[in-house]
């Protein structure tokens, strides 16, 4: 999965026997025969004829680790495009997940099947927050990738990731969970359900690559866009919710006031409060229509206390009506504001 994986499981074998894998027609590798080298640990790279498959055979590799990857192979597509190809994934009937960072800006989108065969898809919509992208097309019989939803990893779990090339051949990949956390933000403002790291970055053609777990279920989707040397899983509850937003509305609807504001203690009413500066305001923003000033400290949004910038988008939905209590001089206000999509060049 990591040009860094290599160095720690990555041992090439000097000898690889041709009997050690078996292609199939429709250009996937199958993963039969582990027992031929003497490495350690014992990894078996192919040689030129084979270059995209890597077997690791360690203890906490399954056994049926081919299978798995097999099964996981038949819902992966590969996808092109002028650029350089990726990986995606079948997630619905009809819709590939994958990265927003290998689609953008995109004209066209070309999948190309497990069976070889290349189709056209259309990209239905993109999030540079989280790095998703989704592309329909007719998948017909193709099987939907299972999914470990409700999955929590551990550092140390054994995990692994299947992409496809352009070409049409299955690559896989093996690694571990470098690192496991709660929800937090990517440095584009994207909110991420669960952190999942890997122990190492990607090989090329792995963006958008599904990583699963050792029994094969889905954990999510591969990232390379958040760390400089460590590849990122963006979780099943990241992925879902994000691919309704992409397919309603082709992007993620955020919600804006139009103000700049930072976290500041203040007093309201003679009691001390955790609250927000605001800074500055967009003349044409809602916030400024609804009467806030600069030098006000909003408090509570929706009868929520906000004390952060995170716990202010967090109650930003679109299109709604909130009550904002500011302290102004230290004395409260109540506001009705309405919030509306965030534009593109503006903040909060």
């Amino acid at each position: 999965m990591a040009s860094q994986w290599k160095r720690r499981v990555g041992t090439v074998c000097r000898k690889v026997r041709a009997a050690s894998f078996d292609a199939c027609p429709n250009g996937q590798a199958h993963l039969s025969d582990r027992a031929g080298c003497a490495a350690t640990p014992a990894c078996t790279m192919a040689s030129s004829y084979h270059p995209a498959v890597c077997i690791m055979n360690t203890p906490s590799s399954p056994p049926d680790l081919p299978d798995s990857v097999e099964r996981l192979a038949a819902s992966v597509v590969g996808i092109a495009t002028r650029r350089h190809g990726s990986s995606g994934v079948l997630w619905r009937n009809g819709v590939v997940v994958g990265n927003a960072s290998a689609l953008w800006r995109a004209s066209s989108v070309s999948l190309v099947l497990p069976d070889g065969e290349q189709v056209q898809g259309e990209l239905r919509g993109i999030d540079g927050g989280t790095d998703l992208a989704c592309v329909t097309f007719a998948s017909g019989a193709m099987p939907v990738a299972e999914r470990a939803a409700a999955a929590a990893p551990r550092v140390g779990d054994f995990v692994f990731a299947v992409g496809r090339k352009p070409s049409g051949l299955t690559q896989a990949s093996f690694g571990h969970v470098g690192a496991a956390a709660g929800e937090w933000r990517t440095w584009r403002g994207g909110r991420v359900d669960r952190l999942i790291q890997l122990d190492g970055g990607l090989y090329p053609g792995f963006e958008g690559a599904p990583v699963a777990d050792a029994s094969g279920q889905v954990l999510g989707i591969a990232s390379p866009s958040f760390s400089r040397h460590h590849g990122v899983v963006l979780p099943v509850a990241t992925v879902d919710r994000v691919l309704e937003q992409l397919l309603a509305h082709g992007r993620v609807q955020q919600g804006y006031l139009g103000i700049a504001a930072q976290p500041v203690r203040a007093t309201l009413d003679g009691s001390a409060v955790d609250g927000l500066l605001v800074s500055s305001l967009a003349s044409d923003g809602p916030a400024a229509r609804a009467g806030l000033q600069v030098g006000d400290v909003i408090v509570k949004v929706g009868g929520e206390p906000v004390a952060s910038l995170h716990e202010l988008r967090e109650l930003l939905q679109v299109g709604s009506q909130v009550r904002v209590l500011v302290s102004r001089g230290g004395q409260g206000h109540e506001l009705s504001l309405e919030v509306v999509e965030r534009p593109r060049s503006h903040c909060h």
